[in-house]
């Protein structure tokens, strides 16, 4: 018998898209494939075997207007929805396809989850936009001011923000939204933030929980640490490594523990328990969440070492 398609789409440079049939082939993937793979094994459900993954990134724009859907090479079993947008246009361009995320933090209000199209996991980045802060806060104490990568007229962007601008009130530091509309856009942004050459870090780069940002996350790094000498700070924990090429810190799930947690979902629309309704949406605990800053980064920017109960260096 043939493997199963899932067909996995992400924002991001077109660039990395490919056909996913050997666990060798995941660089420049976004972690949750790395972990819907190893949650799938977990089940006896082996890449290549009995599952590949199409995997597509593209700009939301593209993604939005149908394209991604129109160009499909195949039926595929499966839509691997890497975003609340990519979910709401995979409903709105595709019929009968069953439709898994990996994250849409605020589901109860999503139609085609209502609708019974769509299910997944929720690492409910939203919601803890404001105790991201916090974290970023307590790694540096020294904010004065925070900008904070936003999407101008993007619901889910606007919730994250309010929970920021009010944490950070809370806190004494100034909240400015730098507001991005596009990838060009993005990267005008980041070229006009301010420079820092010495001393204290007083401001700071929050970046929300968007799918854009997710899939630009390394010239975002490379932008606001590498040319402006300011730690950037994420609500994942993806890319924080111990190395000066990382994020300077982050807090939430992380996108591979998101692809873990849907392996379920997956094998049971497509092998347990197929034709029937799809399973019921999961929400991340606590327990799964984490905070983390890059050793190496701080000795970077020359931000001393955070020391902080539950915090990570790494």
């Amino acid at each position: 018998m043939a493997p199963k398609t899932i067909l996995a789409l992400a924002v991001g440079d077109p660039k990395h898209s490919r056909l996913i049939d050997h666990p060798s082939n995941l660089h420049e993937v976004r972690p949750y494939i790395s972990g819907l793979i190893d949650g799938l094994a977990d089940l006896e459900c082996q890449l290549g075997t009995d599952f590949v993954i199409d995997y597509k990134q593209n700009w939301l724009d593209y993604i939005a207007k149908g394209h991604a859907f129109a160009n499909m090479p195949k039926h595929p079993a499966l839509i691997y929805a890497m975003s609340t947008k990519v979910m709401r246009a995979a409903g709105d361009h595709t019929k009968e396809i069953p439709i898994v995320f990996p994250n849409c933090s605020e589901f109860g209000d999503e139609r085609f989850v209502k609708a019974g199209r769509a299910t997944g996991f929720s690492a409910r980045r939203t919601q803890t936009a404001g105790c991201c802060f916090d974290r970023f806060f307590m790694a540096v104490p020294t904010l004065k001011q925070v900008l904070i990568l936003h999407i101008n007229e993007h619901d889910i962007s606007e919730n994250a923000l309010a929970l920021v601008k009010d944490a950070a009130t809370k806190k004494g530091v100034e909240p400015k939204a730098v507001l991005v509309r596009s990838h060009p856009d993005l990267l005008e942004q980041l070229s006009k933030l301010p420079g820092r050459t010495a001393g204290t870090a007083t401001v700071g780069v929050h970046v929300l929980p968007v799918d854009l940002f997710f899939g630009a996350m390394h010239e975002i790094i490379k932008g606001v640490q590498a040319e402006k000498r300011l730690p950037a700070f994420f609500p994942t924990t993806d890319w924080v490594p111990d190395d000066c090429g990382g994020a300077f810190g982050g807090y939430g799930v992380t996108q591979y523990r998101c692809g873990e947690r849907t392996a379920g979902h997956v094998h049971q629309i497509l092998w347990a328990n197929p034709g029937a309704r799809l399973p019921t949406t999961m929400e991340a605990a606590d327990t799964d969440f984490e905070w983390a800053v890059s050793g190496s980064a701080a000795a970077a920017l020359g931000i001393p070492k955070p020391l902080a109960d539950g915090l990570r260096v790494i």
